[in-house]
């Protein structure tokens, strides 16, 4: 890498000091590169990095431009942070590195997609409790945590990390875990977005070469009770079940779209039995499968921007149930998950992450569909004030606010996070609404914060 990309350097020194592509308007691939799901981006430059030096190179750039930064990873963020306009994005999907080492610990680089992870591991009857869909990123959903389909018996993704590779503000390449900086350790596990790059993560990985998987069907008029039910059961359920109850919006099939329950069992299929009594069962499709196949994948209409909130909740009451199916009739795109959490993922002490909700026992997770003009029918933002959640995930907000942030990191998280950010990204280099910045009175100042965090490395 030249000095001169970090003192003024143009768009040509940028493409010596890297050895992944540089592309900018006009370019071939430059328009699908800065696209992601939710937003349409048209950045200064995409920087495709193929290692930590071209995470630097292109952080310099930024600094030497005056220009923001977004790290664009499977492009599935549900606010769009994967890109931005005018900036540079950063985009590290030629890192996707998948190396088992000793004792079954796999490196796993943040440009690599869950399903080829899994895909990979697979074949050495090897597992990582991850997430649900196929091409979603590696560094996306490690940012905010992970919730899997084996959460309740190992826990978050980021429960399982040992140590992280990460690029901050300052041009640092940084190999850490809990003996080597163990605060920014704790920072990036559940935080990650807001601290640095990370080019990779080794994670310890499970001897789990098939699950029982699939969906159990009831009919919609048993709504009520097959939600009551299954709330019943989950929140005590084995650890070896972690489950899910799906409302699909009632716009769809004259409001008459059956309840689904999915299901993931790593253990004993015998501890499906419950799950299939919670009513009249209409379709059973579970079955024995490799655990790759429990990644299913996501499309819509290019023209849909769906809107997504969720929350955590410590209990569930019946006034809960009550005002979930009521919105339903009330918002008639709007479609809602509720997942089981608890077990493993409750037994992680809270302040031993930045992801603070380990009392939670289920996350309710809510997608308005449709364009934007069908959306604004909708009650939704009425709808979610009503429900008063324990806290929120930051990797399912598409529109987050000043009070998600709260929500998504509590007060004693808030201030221990700002204390780190202040240390390793003073000038809130990777900055969102997201993100807790490095010092409560902190309002801007880009430029002038950006070269003080990069000084040291000159």
């Amino acid at each position: 890498m030249t000095e001169s990309v970090v003192v003024g350097g143009g768009i040509d020194e940028l493409r010596g000091a890297v050895l992944g592509e540089v592309l900018v308007d006009g370019d071939e691939g430059y328009a699908d590169a800065g696209r992601v799901v939710m937003a349409e981006g048209r950045p200064s430059v995409v920087v495709r990095c193929v290692g930590p030096a071209d995470v630097v190179a292109a952080l310099r750039y930024a600094e030497a431009q005056d220009l923001p930064v977004a790290v664009r990873s499977g492009g599935h963020n549900a606010a769009g942070f994967g890109t931005n306009d005018g900036g540079v994005v950063i985009d590290v999907r030629p890192m996707d590195e998948v190396k088992v080492l000793p004792d079954e610990v796999v490196r796993v680089g943040v440009g690599a997609t869950w399903g080829d992870v899994a895909a990979r591991l697979g074949k050495l009857g090897l597992a990582i409790s991850s997430g649900d869909t196929a091409s979603v990123g590696v560094g996306g959903l490690m940012a905010g945590g992970g919730i899997g389909w084996m959460v309740r018996k190992h826990g978050l993704a980021i429960d399982n990390v040992v140590s992280a590779e990460v690029v901050t503000a300052d041009g640092s390449v940084r190999r850490v875990d809990a003996a080597n900086e163990p605060e920014l350790f704790w920072g990036l596990r559940g935080a990650a977005g807001s601290l640095g790059v990370v080019t990779s993560y080794d994670i310890t990985a499970v001897r789990q070469p098939t699950v029982h998987f699939g969906t159990l069907l009831y009919p919609w008029t048993q709504a009520e009770q097959v939600l009551n039910r299954w709330v019943e059961y989950a929140a005590h359920a084995p650890a070896d079940v972690t489950s899910s109850l799906q409302l699909a919006p009632t716009m769809m099939a004259d409001r008459q779209v059956p309840v689904a329950v999915m299901v993931c069992v790593a253990g004993d299929p015998a501890l499906l039995e419950p799950l299939r009594n919670l009513g009249t069962l209409l379709t059973d499709k579970v079955a024995e499968v490799p655990y790759a196949e429990v990644f299913a994948d996501m499309s819509m209409p290019a023209d849909w921007r769906p809107r997504i909130r969720n929350g955590f909740f410590d209990t569930w009451s019946p006034e809960l149930t009550d005002r979930l199916l009521a919105a339903r009739q009330q918002i008639p795109a709007m479609a809602m998950e509720i997942r089981s959490l608890g077990g493993a993922f409750g037994e992680m002490p809270a302040d031993a992450t930045a992801f603070a909700h380990r009392d939670a026992q289920f996350m309710v997770n809510s997608v308005v569909m449709g364009t934007p003009d069908v959306q604004a029918a909708q009650d939704f933002d009425a709808f979610w004030q009503t429900l008063r959640p324990n806290g929120a995930y930051v990797n399912f907000l598409s529109d987050p606010t000043d009070a998600d942030l709260d929500n998504c990191y509590p007060e004693s998280h808030r201030a221990r996070l700002a204390a780190l950010k202040q240390a390793v990204d003073p000038g809130h280099v990777f900055r969102s609404a997201l993100s807790v910045p490095p010092r409560p009175e902190w309002t801007g100042g880009r430029r002038h914060l950006m070269r003080w965090a990069m000084r040291s490395r000159r």
